[in-house]
């Protein structure tokens, strides 16, 4: 093998790398899409869900100390 095929087998590679990312690369942006808009929904909802947490949280019952006192 001399040299201009061994250069002709790299540019083959490449431009098929080239080809495939080019092929996935709408998958690509709309797994990226996806994950940034989860993201956002998430800093969005998460006022909202600390409120719910606080809400359905048990209230403690009164701290009365009259048994002290007999």
């Amino acid at each position: 093998m001399d040299a201009s095929t061994v250069l002709a087998l790299i540019g083959g590679y490449i431009a098929t790398a080239v080809g495939v990312f080019l092929l996935y690369s709408p998958v690509i942006v709309l797994i990226i899409g996806l994950l940034l808009t989860a993201g956002m929904l998430q800093l969005l909802a998460w006022p909202f869900i600390a409120l719910v947490r606080k809400l359905r949280r048990k209230p403690e019952g009164p701290q009365d100390s009259s048994w002290l006192l007999h």
